[in-house]
């Protein structure tokens, strides 16, 4: 059985990064500084379109993303004769926990190895995770769990020259949790959040997530002063212990952490079906690689695909196969099951188009949501 390798030089931070995803952060106050902004906040939907055109003249998403080396699913499944195998690396978006299980079936079930490739899994890392990795030449692919951080990336400073290939998850994660309090405990909550039902509400927000309340107070007309925002960690316990209402969480995180303390009644208010929609496990590469070699990609993209096309259709095998790739989180079968299960409608084809697949009104919208918020610079569109 082969196995991920995992390189030394990244051991040292790890952790770092397995406590910040599971220790309990105190939570000091947020200023969230929008008092101005939203007196404003009618004129939101105008700012956005004036952007969104400035967008898709000086920055359009075709510039930086193609679907064109993606895999037709309906096609029979041929391996490759291979005279020799290419060594490839890839970035990931984590650490190896669960969401790595279509690299993981690639892996044990031969996918790559049958289109002749030989796969390395690097860990992933904070901030733009391996997109400076890519740039360097440091990795071959790398997968950015936020969507919009390629944008942000290519357009920065380094205006590094990168395309998105793919993305396997076409709808943003990104939710606040918090808990039905008129359903018991071990039942699942059918209630449909509206961003009125967090007025009043004490709400954690992760560092440096606080446009995704400027967005909600712009465009649904809150005002700060009718939402307190609280600094929290990565778990759900200030909710479960009732220090606040909601927590900025990932649908297919959290939720989890919720249900194994004995809380079905989790609820949740998806940022995703409010308008602010990230692509995410985004598959991006050098222009370099794209010109000179798309063959590697088509076949790199066909094994990937292949792998979760793997997870939708046999979950308890792909379950099994996680539990043993996933060296940095302890994980159980069941655990890795409910994961799929949480991420398959954010998985699906985002508006007709086939798994895997993006769209550029999906992009140009997003870059332009971010450029209102002051998450990214486009000096044209300011």
């Amino acid at each position: 059985m082969t196995r991920p390798i995992l390189p030394v030089w990244v051991l040292a931070g790890l952790t770092l990064l397995l406590s910040a995803c599971v220790a309990p952060v105190a939570i000091p106050p947020v200023d969230s500084g929008n008092g101005a902004a939203m007196e404003e906040g009618a004129d939101s939907d105008t700012e956005f379109q004036r952007i969104l055109a400035c967008v898709e003249e000086n920055f359009p998403a075709e510039s930086y993303f193609t679907n064109d080396l993606l895999p037709d699913l309906d096609a029979a499944w041929e391996s490759m004769e291979c005279e020799s195998m290419d060594q490839v690396r890839v970035g990931m978006s984590w650490i190896l926990n669960d969401g790595g299980a279509p690299w993981y079936n690639a892996v044990e079930l031969g996918f790559f190895r049958d289109l002749c490739l030989e796969v390395e899994l690097v860990r992933g890392m904070t901030g733009f995770g391996h997109l400076p990795t890519l740039a360097d030449g440091g990795v071959d692919f790398a997968v950015s769990a936020g969507g919009g951080l390629v944008p942000v990336f290519i357009s920065g400073s380094e205006r590094a020259d990168l395309v998105a290939v793919g993305s396997l998850i076409n709808h943003s994660p990104y939710i606040w949790l918090g808990l039905d309090h008129d359903t018991p405990t071990d039942q699942r909550s059918d209630k449909e959040l509206t961003p009125q039902d967090f007025i009043g509400k004490t709400v954690g927000i992760h560092a440096g997530e606080d446009h995704y309340f400027d967005f909600l107070s712009h465009k649904y007309g809150i005002s700060s002063d009718d939402v307190a925002l609280v600094e929290t960690g990565f778990t759900p316990d200030p909710v479960l212990a009732g220090e606040m209402d909601y927590t900025g969480a990932w649908l297919i995180n959290e939720t989890r952490l919720m249900e194994e303390q004995g809380y079905m009644n989790w609820v949740a208010f998806q940022f995703s079906e409010w308008g602010w929609d990230d692509y995410s496990e985004v598959i991006t590469v050098r222009r370099g690689t794209l010109e000179e070699n798309p063959d590697l990609i088509r076949r790199y993209l066909a094994a990937v695909i292949r792998g979760l096309v793997h997870v939708q259709n046999s979950p308890e095998e792909s379950a099994e196969i996680a539990v043993t790739y996933a060296v940095d989180a302890e994980l159980t079968k069941e655990q890795a099951v409910r994961r799929f299960q949480l991420q398959e409608d954010l998985v699906m084809g985002d508006g007709g188009l086939p798994m895997g697949h993006m769209a550029a009104d999906r992009w140009n919208a997003q870059v332009a949501s971010m450029i209102q918020y002051d998450q990214m610079e486009l000096p044209a569109c300011e």
